[in-house]
């Protein structure tokens, strides 16, 4: 029989419980509180930097290889165009978008002149017109870098920012590009480098075909001077994968094959969470899909499949040769393969065919099948639902390197003020130490690179009593969310047992015991938000 006793969990004076952002937030306020006058100027800006940045959005930097597919793969990300895809000259500089309930669009420019605001569709404009007015050009050239707010729920949880590429190299057309705007391969691959290193996470593209073998595919990435690339904060997206069709004819299984490959023979597990297969083009084109694309598919869907096929895989001649035996005119074939790309098309017609013909569930299965929902729920379950630890964590090495500002130019360091601003750094790096999260956080780490092993269902308990799959009690423990705190103790306890038994099983190894405590005082924890916590006679915690 179980005995019950209360557990209070952190809170504050008033019996609210702390969260770790609340927590974080008094130690910033107790740093800077150690920092008066005006020889920790420096440091004071500094601190005020980091905990900005902390309090800031989570935001999520795309990179990889210029033509990779990573402003297509914002858009299917978005379910709308909104990163500059079609002017080539916006291309090459960064963009930000972010949630905003009106939309706007700010300019930075890299000469010191102030930002501006624009019209979202403003720049397309700026760049025709600067091919002929030497003051416009001037204009186009200064631009760093592009910020995008707009009504789009799917940035409700973070940020995400469009890099312009890792390549210091280009082609003869790109170069012309480059060239009109006044800048170089190195420029632009340094800017990609400088804003994904701001970022608090990274979705790493993939295009297989832009490397002459897996394991290079994975080294221009890796090896492009980004700071730590790690699966706590990388996720990867293979994108590309319709044009594995028609070789292929299941492009979504070879992605998931090579995807595979990446993550093992050619370690991209080393590095990457996950590496998700994207058909961004399908993606994109269910999100723009329209009533009238429906009724194409329809007609389309009527002959035989085996027919359509043969007059898709001829490209270009779909779209612009009379066949009598298409009942769709060249006109709308070439919508639709420019809007669904070869295998978009027989896809779409094959859903037709099996009767889902509502433009709601066509383009809800086409998303689904494009695997961009799946890699925005990687997105919100790895880093949404980690947002404040993976800042808070970055926030912490940053805060370490304080002291360094003690060092003043000119001046002589009084041994108090490097005391100081230790102790104002402390405020923050000993979170390390007295927040579980960050014990939880660097077990996800050791599982990552191969220091822990566990089984495939003890991986998923860790993952999701961490917080992979959301914060609440029931989300931590796979029950439904209406759970009663009866069921939720007795799934927390049940779930102890096991690790208490993974603890003592010495045939695993030290570290997987020590991994065991760390997940047995997640469930602690986790106890102490559910109400009141049950011991087991015995009083085994």
């Amino acid at each position: 029989m179980l005995t019950g006793r209360h557990v209070r969990p952190t809170s504050g004076e008033d019996g609210v419980r702390l969260t770790l952002r609340d927590r974080a937030e008094a130690a910033f306020a107790r740093g800077e509180t150690l920092l008066p006058g005006p020889e920790f100027h420096r440091a004071r800006v500094r601190l005020t930097e980091i905990r900005e940045r902390f309090r800031a959005r989570l935001r999520v930097a795309v990179v990889g290889r210029v033509s990779a597919g990573k402003s297509t793969l914002v858009n299917a990300l978005l379910g709308e165009e909104r990163s500059p895809t079609g002017v080539t000259e916006l291309t090459f500089n960064v963009t930000r978008l972010r949630h905003a309930e009106r939309e706007s669009l700010t300019v930075h420019y890299r000469d010191g002149r102030p930002s501006g605001q624009r019209a979202p569709d403003e720049l397309g404009r700026l760049v025709a017109q600067a091919r002929h007015d030497p003051e416009r050009l001037a204009e186009l050239r200064a631009v760093d870098w592009l910020d995008l707010g707009i009504p789009n729920r799917r940035l409700a949880r973070f940020d995400l920012v469009d890099t312009p590429g890792l390549d210091s190299y280009f082609g003869e057309e790109s170069a012309r590009t480059l060239r009109f705007l006044g800048r170089t391969g190195q420029d632009v691959h340094t800017a990609t480098v400088e804003h994904a290193s701001r970022a608090d996470a990274l979705v790493m593209v993939f295009a297989s075909g832009l490397a002459e073998s897996e394991e290079r595919l994975l080294e221009e990435v890796t090896g492009a001077g980004l700071r730590a690339v790690e699966p706590m904060t990388s996720v990867g997206a293979l994108t590309k994968i319709e044009y594995y069709w028609p070789a292929c004819p299941d492009p979504v299984a070879e992605g998931g094959r090579v995807a595979d490959r990446l993550m093992t023979a050619s370690g991209g597990r080393r590095i990457l969470f996950e590496l998700v297969p994207v058909a961004g083009l399908l993606a994109t084109g269910a999100a723009a899909c329209t009533e009238r694309d429906v009724a194409d598919l329809v007609e389309l869907s009527r002959i035989s499949p085996s027919l359509l096929e043969a007059r898709v895989r001829r490209g270009p001649y779909f779209a612009s040769r009379d066949y009598a035996d298409l009942p769709v005119g060249t006109e709308r074939r070439a919508a639709l393969l420019r809007r669904f790309g070869g295998y978009g098309t027989v896809l779409a017609c094959a859903l037709a065919r099996d009767g889902l013909t509502d433009l709601a569930g066509l383009r809800e299965e086409l998303l689904r099948r494009s695997g961009v929902v799946r890699l925005g729920r990687v997105l919100t379950e790895h880093f949404g639902n980690r947002a404040d630890l993976v800042k808070l964590d970055a926030a912490v090495q940053e805060m370490s390197e304080l002291p360094a500002l003690s060092d003043l130019p000119g001046q002589d360091t009084e041994p108090w003020t490097r005391w100081r601003l230790e102790e104002a750094a402390d405020q923050i790096t000993r979170l390390r130490l007295t927040e579980h999260a960050f014990r939880e956080l660097a077990l996800l780490r050791r599982v990552y690179d191969g220091s822990v092993v566990l089984t495939p269902q003890e991986l998923s308990q860790v993952l999701r009593v961490t917080g992979e799959y959301g914060d609440s009690p029931a989300a931590r423990l796979a029950l439904p969310a209406d759970s009663g705190p009866s069921s939720l103790v007795s799934a927390a306890l049940r779930e102890q047992r096991h690790w208490a038994g993974v603890d003592l099983d010495a045939a695993r190894g030290a570290a997987t015991a020590e991994a065991a405590r760390t997940v047995r005082r997640s469930y602690d924890l986790l106890l102490n938000r559910i109400g009141p916590v049950y011991e087991r006679p015995g009083g085994d915690e």
